[in-house]
């Protein structure tokens, strides 16, 4: 009897301990996503307000999957497994984020959508437009409680703004504890909000506590049907796509193509995080071009998956000339070797 009783406590005491939170992040290959394809019947990127055309193939916007950290509970028996795994990287983070940060999130995705428009725009020769929108308010900052994720700031004390970086000027001209008031366009409502900088000592530089990003106007909308998905690395994928839909020729083909990178209005691609493990939720998918952010090509180098073929590339020009070569069995250029950046160093 009193042996049940021990192993009875003892597994107990073992499933408690497998199921206790720890303060880990863990990151593995996450779902990807046919841009080209749908979703509940509807496109996953559906464009309107012009003239749209057939594109057939797979474009796939690949992600890493987030548990525990800032995504929420994870637990020892998940950290455990995922720390074994040689797909997964287990991370310490002890930090929790709130329902703020979720919107930021979303906001910096909505901002990467738009500079994607723009990047398609100005790729094909069509007109933008800009206006400043706020992506991220900084908690127990001179804006927290003012100001919100997605307001359009149209004035800084009646001076019209057009752009971030006139936003961040405005306030840099002036001493930190000057009052500012704000001409803003919030949930869709025409409003004035009051806020006073302070100075910043990472910056050394007056600021009210938000990110300002560049939201922009084409003469078509794109717009993603798809939730729970964050921040800036969908850019190139979403801007290739957006080329694809908007030009009679096809692009993809019928082929199956994935990739990542931001994208600047400008077409600039820049560097992502978690590189490796889109690669093997891009392979895992079937793809077979894999579009990576040369500024990425430390990370790419040795890790890429068999019959993933990879493209390195610093703009949106060298990324449709890469899906063109790789269509046409021409070389595509990937990242250089190891060696090869060994000795450029």
């Amino acid at each position: 009897m009193w042996t049940v009783a021990a192993c009875s406590l003892l597994t107990i005491v073992v499933l408690a301990a497998i199921l206790v939170p720890v303060p880990f992040l863990l990151r593995s290959p996450g779902p990807v996503f046919d841009l080209l394809g749908e979703a509940d019947g509807e496109p996953v990127l559906e464009v309107s307000g012009t003239q749209t055309y057939p594109a057939t193939g797979e474009l796939d916007l690949t992600t890493v999957a987030e548990s525990g950290g800032p995504a929420g509970s994870l637990t020892s028996g998940a950290a455990l497994l995922g720390w074994l795994s040689p797909t997964a990287t287990l991370l310490y983070d002890s930090e929790r984020r709130d329902e703020s940060d979720r919107q930021a999130d979303v906001a910096v995705f909505d901002a990467s959508l738009s500079q994607a428009q723009a990047a398609a725009a100005n790729y094909l020769d069509r007109p933008v437009s800009s206006e400043p929108v706020v992506v991220s308010v900084r908690a127990e900052s001179p804006a927290d409680g003012v100001l919100e994720p997605k307001d359009e700031i149209v004035a800084v004390n009646d001076q019209r703004v057009s752009d971030g970086a006139q936003v961040a000027e405005a306030i840099r001209k002036q001493p930190a504890g000057t009052k500012f008031t704000l001409s803003i366009v919030q949930n869709g409502e025409k409003a004035t909000a009051e806020v006073v900088s302070e100075l910043s000592p990472e910056l050394d530089r007056p600021v009210i506590g938000v990110v300002v990003e560049n939201v922009y106007t084409t003469d078509f909308e794109a717009q993603l049907n798809l939730d729970g998905i964050g921040g800036p690395s969908a850019g190139t994928m979403l801007a290739v796509a957006l080329v694809d839909k908007l030009t009679p020729e096809e692009l993809i083909a019928g082929r199956h193509i994935a990739g990542t990178g931001t994208i600047s209005a400008e077409g600039q691609v820049g560097e992502i995080g978690g590189i490796q493990k889109k690669m093997l939720a891009a392979a895992g998918e079937g793809a077979q071009l894999f579009i990576a952010p040369e500024s990425n090509c430390g990370d790419v180098v040795g890790a890429v998956p068999d019959g993933l073929v990879v493209a390195a590339v610093k703009n949106l020009d060298d990324t449709i000339t890469a899906i063109g070569d790789w269509q046409a069995d021409r070389p595509v250029k990937g990242c250089p070797s190891a060696a090869d950046q060994a000795e450029r160093r």
